[in-house]
């Protein structure tokens, strides 16, 4: 597609440049036509005066032939009108097209180096162009006046010999006339496509300066030092009639927009009043993108907002995690006391000697485990949180601290019948961490494996070394199918008592990734989970030593 768009650009372009040359074409033979019925008509007047009423007429002559005279002017005199027309539509067709073709990327007209020169020297251009195809319109008349290819005129003076040829001089004359419409239609599309971009005055030697001034003090940070300087200019310039206008023209160019700016703040601070801290107020820059006082403060009213709007959301999230997060430990803390004080029950009831009362006692067991288990992790979890777990940052070998770590939760994760397939690019390699605490999170991590993995699948356990700060960091990635589909984000399954089924049937706090994501900040190391669909992806990275 956009290949296609490439050769349909670059095709359009060659038609404009063609329609460029042919409009030339047609201005030059539209003049030489000028030209042409120019001399005819003083040929008419030249043939009526006498050597008595001017014996210092150059041109003197005589028609040969008054029938094709006629003729030839009616031809020439129809070919202008025709070419004037066609002209016309060839300009008109042109300046539709002007800056079409080449774009910035951001869609604005692209200005070559031809386009950049100021404004002034373009209008220059024109005039002098202009004025310079009299030359070889003159040159023409001259040779029309001398009786050379239009066979009605019969020059009272010998020709003579040309130095050319009367067809190389018709020719010398048309190529100047040419050149000089080439020149001044280069200048007048230059100046066009300035205007179709908006930057007329912006490349000229007045406007650009006068800019140059206005942002110069646009960039001022001295608020009354610009407000003085425009106040006292203003009234300087006003003591004249030619510095009356100007101050005129600016204010009515400049105090318009200035107003609207206002009103926009206004409206937007209105808003933000009214409780819509999502309302973002129209920055107003110039063509460089330069900020004025009014643009510069609503930029920092929308900062403002988007400050408190941000704040907000993130107490409303706190808020409910809050909540959250006492209904949970409410459900996980009240699911095993209440099976506690049952089975108690049922053991008063039936007595010690009752056979079930074993049963019971061995639930009651695992019941008050369970219950230990989950309120050593909730203290882990606040102290991990709060930062009040010691640190004892040393060199130590993550290599056999994972081997370790597996050969202890081995039992854990046979239950599940998981494959485990590590691939240790950095053997030997240490790490600038705790051991205790690093111990904690591949616990953690394996931990969640062994309670959320699906049955039987594989489980991938990647280290290797990635090049970010001083000394670079060592990677470990874990791996894993999930039981269950994890419909929830990432960054709400790190959140506490967070966990992928929600149902909450599994044996899982919702505290390990919490924990482990603390104690990894603790050692000055990231963490990170990714969740695409059942695949769960937790990334640990620590310094390496």
């Amino acid at each position: 597609m956009d290949i296609k768009l490439k050769k349909s650009s670059k095709a359009g372009y060659i038609l404009y440049c063609l329609l460029c040359i042919v409009l030339c074409v047609v201005i030059s033979l539209v003049l030489s036509g000028a030209s042409i019925i120019t001399a005819l008509e003083e040929m008419l007047w030249v043939q009526e005066i006498t050597i008595e009423e001017d014996p210092h007429l150059y041109y003197r002559g005589q028609i040969t032939s008054m029938g094709w005279f006629e003729e030839l002017y009616q031809l020439v005199g129809w070919a202008c009108i025709l070419g004037i027309i066609m002209g016309g539509i060839l300009l008109v067709a042109i300046m539709a097209m002007t800056g079409k073709y080449k774009l910035n990327e951001d869609g604005t007209y692209h200005l070559s180096w031809f386009d950049k020169i100021w404004s002034e020297l373009h209008i220059a251009g024109c005039i002098t162009a202009g004025v310079a195809c009299l030359g070889p319109i003159s040159y023409l008349h001259s040779l029309w006046m001398k009786g050379i290819l239009l066979g009605v005129w019969e020059w009272a003076n010998p020709y003579g010999d040309s130095l050319y040829g009367s067809h190389m001089e018709i020719f010398i004359g048309i190529a100047g006339v040419f050149a000089a419409s080439a020149v001044c239609l280069a200048c007048f599309i230059s100046l066009f496509k300035k205007l179709k971009a908006g930057e007329f005055w912006e490349k000229s030697l007045l406007g650009g300066s006068f800019f140059l001034i206005i942002r110069a003090i646009k960039n001022s940070n001295k608020t009354l030092t610009k407000v003085m300087v425009i106040l006292i200019g203003g009234a300087v310039l006003s003591a004249t009639w030619v510095g009356l206008i100007f101050v005129i023209a600016l204010i009515i160019f400049i105090a318009p927009k200035l107003v609207e700016e206002f009103l926009e703040i206004k409206k937007g601070v209105t808003e933000v009043k009214n409780g819509n801290l999502t309302y973002k107020i129209p920055v107003f820059t110039d063509a460089k993108g330069i900020r004025g006082e009014f643009g510069r403060l609503a930029a920092d009213i929308n900062e403002i907002s988007q400050a408190s709007n941000l704040a907000i959301q993130n107490e409303l999230k706190s808020q409910r995690l809050k909540t959250e997060l006492i209904s949970n430990v409410s459900h996980d803390l009240k699911t095993p006391l209440t099976s506690m004080v049952s089975y108690i029950d049922l053991v008063k009831k039936e007595g010690l000697d009752s056979p079930n009362a074993p049963e019971y006692l061995d639930i009651i067991d695992a019941k008050t485990q369970r219950l230990k288990v989950l309120t050593e992790n909730l203290f882990e979890a606040a102290k991990a949180s709060s930062g009040a777990i010691p640190v004892n940052m040393e060199d130590i070998d993550i290599s056999s601290l994972l081997t370790q770590t597996l050969v202890e939760m081995e039992e854990r994760l046979a239950q599940k019948n998981l494959e485990i397939q590590v691939k240790n690019d950095c053997e030997d390699v240490k790490v600038k961490a705790d051991g205790q605490l690093t111990w904690r999170v591949l616990e953690n991590l394996l931990g969640n494996v062994s309670k959320y993995a699906m049955d039987g699948s594989r489980v991938y356990i990647n280290v290797s070394e990635h090049d970010v700060g001083e000394n670079g960091m060592i990677r470990l990635e874990i791996k894993n199918i999930s039981q269950e589909s994890l419909n929830i984000s990432a960054d709400e399954l790190m959140e506490r008592f967070k966990r992928g089924d929600e149902s909450r049937n599994t044996e899982g706090s919702g505290l390990g990734l919490a924990i482990a994501k603390d104690l990894t900040k603790m050692m000055n190391g990231v963490f990170e989970i990714m969740v695409d669909g059942d695949l769960f992806k937790a990334t640990v990275m620590l310094e390496r030593a």
